[in-house]
């Protein structure tokens, strides 16, 4: 049986190098690496070489030869799964490999400490992380004691995934936050707009929409049309057959958190194409 820290093969002349320096992980580690961010959303090989290299500050970037016999283990392990659009192959995680990430071991602490001191993520309340511990705890024992069959594994990846929705629909975005009726006035609302190229226009309105939903009762939607009130400012979509217009309305000093969140959200469910957005004055 093969485990996590079993070397794939190697192109001729690789070494333990990337494209920048030495890789600092194991290929176990990497192989959890990788399941990992495909659990976020499915992805190429230059994808994963791309994010993995900005998430070690440009330290690090592994090469196609590492990348890619990486993934088609995955795939031979059952963890993951070929997804093919449009002639691009991305990889998902499947069940198994939803299962088998929670049992594994955490990630290798170069990966976590260089990703850590980038971007704005912030470490979970000590209660979150006691009970993301329970969740991992409770897998690694049972999976200790043997593999389950398919329909477990299923159900308990669905348990998962579940949870998972509960958590992102419970915890309040910071930008759907009702402003306290003491605030500032932060000058006069400027208006931008894009027109996002996309055959896919109505689907993503609804689930931008439909998310928010969740967490500001005020959102309006239809099927082609929809508005949502944030904190910071106002999202208007229009889907039409070939684009997504989407207009905003806010004041200077919260226009780009605005634009942020909802390019951010409309990227994560357009994964499977590459969306451009390109903002002009209203």
């Amino acid at each position: 049986m093969k485990h996590m820290d079993d070397d794939p093969p190697r192109h001729r002349g690789e070494g333990a190098e990337g494209r920048r320096g030495r890789r600092p992980f194991d290929y176990g580690a990497l192989r959890g690496i990788v399941l990992g961010m495909i659990a976020e959303e499915p992805r190429h090989g230059y994808e994963l070489m791309r994010a993995i290299e900005e998430r070690m500050g440009g330290g690090y970037s592994p090469s196609p030869g590492v990348i890619y016999p990486t993934l088609s283990w995955l795939e031979d392990m059952g963890y993951a799964e070929p997804v093919r659009e449009a002639g691009r192959k991305r990889y998902a995680i499947t069940p198994e490999g939803t299962a088998f990430l929670a049992a594994s071991k955490p990630v290798p602490p170069a990966f976590r400490d260089a990703a850590g001191g980038h971007g704005d993520r912030r470490p979970p309340a000590p209660e979150v992380r006691e009970a993301m511990g329970d969740l991992k705890h409770a897998l690694r024992r049972r999976f200790a004691a043997g593999v389950p069959d398919p329909e477990t594994i299923e159900t308990v990846a669905a348990a998962i995934r579940a949870a998972a929705r509960n958590v992102e629909n419970t915890m309040t975005d910071a930008t759907t936050r009702t402003v306290p009726e003491t605030a500032e006035p932060a000058g006069a609302a400027i208006r931008e707009l894009a027109e996002v190229r996309t055959a896919h226009a109505a689907r993503y309105l609804g689930q931008l929409c439909k998310h928010f939903a969740h967490k500001i009762p005020a959102v309006d939607y239809a099927e082609t049309s929809g508005t949502i009130p944030f904190a910071a400012g106002t999202a208007r979509l229009a889907a039409g057959p070939e684009a997504l217009r989407i207009e905003l309305e806010a004041a200077p000093a919260e226009m780009e958190r605005l634009r942020d969140v909802v390019v951010r959200h409309l990227v994560r469910f357009a994964f499977r194409e590459e969306l451009a957005f390109d903002w002009r004055p209203a």
